[in-house]
């Protein structure tokens, strides 16, 4: 389970517990907190209940975007409450404001625990290097399918996130091609083939017209025969973002973005394959 994961499965059992504590103990608050209104706790009582259930949800599914989500729902309460705390708006006794401070500490070191947990997700371990990888098996033979993905110089006909792409020198390793979308515009260099089992490009990113806030990017297509008449296709990549803070808040949507692209990019291989 990674980092991110473990946070948000502690901050929604913390959550829950506190949700269904002040739902359960309302009327005690009331008399804390020197209000005769039950009604507010109820709500937030409620509120927080739903929204532990709601990250019990995102634990299973492990999306990145709605993570980030979380992690925005609980900063906004973070600075909510403590203007709540500093401009004290409500007629409630200073015992009760003592409480809401208290509540927030464990809320600060879930918004910190899990910012850093999600900055590592689907980084290789010990760097700062994230991997991504894609499959799909096909109802074809081993050399049909590389046939069809190792038509490099075409690739803009499968891959919605590339408008043109061209070879512009050499053969194999050490090809050079170049691709684009929309005013935006790369080139990569093939640093591997292998007939009918795979073949890699690194992405020029130090270039100074680059569109991408990336590092470095490199990606691998392989073909594996699973039977004499079923392939799957593999799809690995490797980058690493210019700033760290990216890991963190560009990350989440990009990955979002590109699990979209590389299911497309599948699909329509799949059918050429098939």
């Amino acid at each position: 389970m990674t980092t991110s994961i473990k946070a948000t499965k502690i901050n929604a059992i913390s959550t829950f517990i506190s949700g269904v504590g002040i739902l359960i103990f309302h009327r005690s608050l009331v008399s804390i907190f020197e209000t005769g209104d039950s009604l507010a706790f109820l709500i937030v009582g409620g509120i927080i209940t739903y929204f532990s259930l709601t990250m019990f949800i995102e634990i299973k599914k492990q999306r990145a975007l709605a993570l980030l989500w979380i992690i925005t729902q609980d900063l906004l309460f973070f600075i909510a409450s403590i203007y709540v705390l500093i401009t004290k708006p409500f007629a409630i006794s200073n015992t009760g404001y003592l409480l809401i401070g208290l509540f927030l500490i464990p809320i600060a070191f879930f918004i910190i625990y899990q910012s850093i947990g999600l900055s590592k997700m689907d980084a290789i371990k010990g760097t700062n290097t994230k991997r991504m990888a894609f499959k799909r098996r096909v109802k074809a033979k081993k050399s049909k399918a590389w046939e069809v993905i190792s038509d490099v110089g075409n690739y803009h006909k499968v891959a919605p996130n590339i408008d043109h792409s061209q070879i512009i020198s050499g053969h194999e390793k050490g090809m050079i091609r170049s691709c684009s979308h929309g005013k935006d515009s790369w080139t990569e260099t093939c640093s591997l083939w292998e007939d009918e089992k795979q073949y890699s490009f690194i992405v020029d990113t130090s270039a100074p017209d680059y569109p991408f806030p990336l590092k470095s990017l490199q990606g691998n297509w392989q073909v594996n025969g699973i039977t004499e008449d079923e392939t799957e296709i593999i799809m690995n990549f490797e980058f690493e973002y210019k700033k760290p803070f990216q890991n963190l808040l560009i990350h989440p949507v990009m990955k979002h973005q590109f699990t979209k692209i590389c299911k497309e990019l599948l699909d329509n291989w799949q059918r050429m394959i098939e």
